[in-house]
């Protein structure tokens, strides 16, 4: 049983973290990033409004009746959004008062995002509630790994900085730092991230055909 456990305990790290990575192979909740996540800190402030939102909301509406008309359930699921919003607005505008105000309108828009309306009635709330709440943090964390080193990359190579301070690159692409760039990073990240799954999967299914570990009769 321990085993299993911890096999299943895996397979949702992997899957949240890499394989199903809700933005960059599910392409959940894109257009904040690529618009306003120019810099690390910018990238910093969407991934802790992101988390933050996300995580009560789905708590909270994983307590909804299914047996509620499915149109019914998802007005709920943002009316909850809506009332998480303002409690998680006013500590993250104290908290970091600059990378909020750059969100402008994505920062509520984030009450209606993809991983609460779609993946609460596709995965997170057909599971126990102790594998969707594992299953939830995951790819929260998985969203907010990628967001942040998306915003790290893009700052760099966009704007030759490091939150904010000048680290002397040699060249700067300053087209990087325009949602068209950005966009484009983006989908360059989902192409790498893709080749290391790939990858992943032909090692593991090499191991598995090894003759490693049978011994000849």
């Amino acid at each position: 049983m321990n085993s299993e456990n911890e096999i299943t305990f895996k397979n949702i790290v992997f899957n949240g973290l890499l394989k199903k990575n809700p933005i960059l192979v599910s392409g959940m909740v894109i257009a904040p990033v690529v618009v306003i996540g120019n810099s690390f800190m910018n990238a910093l402030a969407l991934a802790a409004a992101f988390s933050v939102i996300t995580f009560f909301t789905l708590i909270v509406s994983s307590f909804v009746p299914k047996n509620i008309v499915y149109t019914i359930r998802i007005i709920m699921y943002t009316f909850i959004g809506s009332l998480v919003y303002v409690p998680s607005a006013i500590l993250l505008s104290y908290l970091i008062p600059d990378g909020i105000n750059a969100m402008g309108i994505f920062f509520p828009l984030l009450i209606a995002n993809g991983m609460i309306i779609s993946r609460s009635e596709t995965i997170f709330f057909q599971e126990s509630k102790g594998h969707m709440l594992l299953d939830m943090i995951f790819c929260i964390l998985g969203y907010d790994a990628a967001v942040l080193l998306y915003g790290l990359i893009r700052e760099i190579i966009g704007s030759g900085t490091v939150c904010g301070r000048i680290i002397g690159m040699p060249v700067v692409f300053s087209g990087f730092a325009t949602p068209f760039g950005g966009f484009i990073l983006l989908g360059l990240m989902a192409a790498l991230l893709r080749v290391v799954l790939l990858t992943i999967k032909r090692v593991g299914k090499a191991e598995a055909g090894s003759p490693r570990g049978h011994t000849a009769v």
